[in-house]
């Protein structure tokens, strides 16, 4: 690893336990929160296990279905390895599974890297469409809960929103006159072509054949992702009698507290679901004590995961020479 590497490694991981750190100065009784902890039925981990892993293995079957319409077929056991390897990756250096994971199956299959991009971005906005999806059945639910999870979060002005919106606006013209230079010698002509494979991928949606097997993928992986939390919660006898419209407010809270830039969401995931646990009446001492276990259980999936996914990818790599 070169120093840029560690040094960026060891940025975000600060960020991350420094998150952890203010989020436990909210503890307010620590031997509560470790007996909430050990209070977990082992059935509930493994469920919670098992199905974070069949997110992935739907997560890697729905990308073959975006890059064949490209005339790209790669295996889907390659697939789904490489998926689970970008959460290996995402679990040290924020945002960096997805080009992990393009440059694993480009390595294997001599995919374009701009085409595999191409589809990460769309199933990025697929993704986000369902989390908001999710925020909107959480308002129509839990109103109440919901605004005084949002006064407790403190969310930027709406001067910061709008600024953030004209600056992705001008970003959006800049890339769409770069990708109109292809052709040109030189920097301009090279970016160029990299947006325009960029652009196929993105447009693959737009000419799969299986849209239906698409989307039952995407609400089985949605519904993977409820499910391996509320697996746990009802396996905490502190919090098993959460309402299910509960869970998916704590759930709403926990998905964007992944979006802070913090390894594998250690510290913002926390501080998140235990703001949720305490918007629906629970003590954010609980919530903590059960994003502990949450966090934890599905680490310890994506490290064992993500480590045999690359495994298998590097050893076809050698089998093929």
């Amino acid at each position: 690893m070169t120093l840029k590497k560690s040094l960026t490694t060891l940025f975000f991981f600060g960020i991350g336990f420094g998150l952890f750190w203010l989020a436990m100065q909210g503890v307010e009784d620590s031997e509560a929160m470790k007996r909430d902890m050990r209070s977990a039925q082992w059935w509930g981990v493994a469920a919670s296990f098992v199905m974070g892993y069949l997110a992935i293995v739907s997560r890697g079957l729905r990308w073959n279905i975006l890059l064949s319409p490209m005339g790209h077929h790669p295996s889907p056991a390659r697939s789904v390895h490489a998926v689970a390897f970008s959460y290996f990756a995402n679990a040290f250096v924020p945002r960096s599974g997805e080009v992990a994971r393009c440059a694993a199956l480009n390595q294997t299959d001599k995919i374009p890297v701009d085409q595999l991009l191409g589809t990460v971005i769309t199933e990025r906005v697929v993704d986000f469409l369902m989390l908001f999806g999710l925020v909107a059945f959480a308002l129509a639910t839990n109103l109440e809960a919901f605004l005084g999870l949002m006064q407790e979060a403190q969310l930027p002005a709406t001067t910061t929103f709008i600024a953030a919106g004209v600056m992705t606006l001008l970003g959006g013209v800049a890339l769409w006159w770069l990708a109109k230079q292809q052709g040109r010698p030189g920097l301009v002509g090279r970016v160029a072509e990299f947006l325009q494979g960029l652009g196929k991928g993105i447009q693959s949606v737009l000419a799969m054949e299986k849209r239906g097997l698409f989307l039952a993928h995407t609400f089985f992986i949605w519904t993977m992702y409820f499910l391996m939390s509320f697996v746990l919660f009802k396996a905490i006898p502190a919090v098993n009698e959460v309402r299910l419209t509960d869970a998916v407010l704590v759930m709403v809270a926990g998905g964007f507290g992944m979006v802070l830039p913090a390894p594998g969401g250690i510290g913002s995931y926390h501080w998140a679901v235990s703001l949720g646990f305490a918007a629906v009446g629970f003590s954010r001492d609980v919530g903590f004590a059960v994003a502990n276990v949450v966090w934890i259980t599905q680490t310890a999936m994506i490290v064992v995961t993500g480590g045999l996914g690359y495994l298998m990818l590097f050893l076809y790599r050698m089998r093929r020479g």
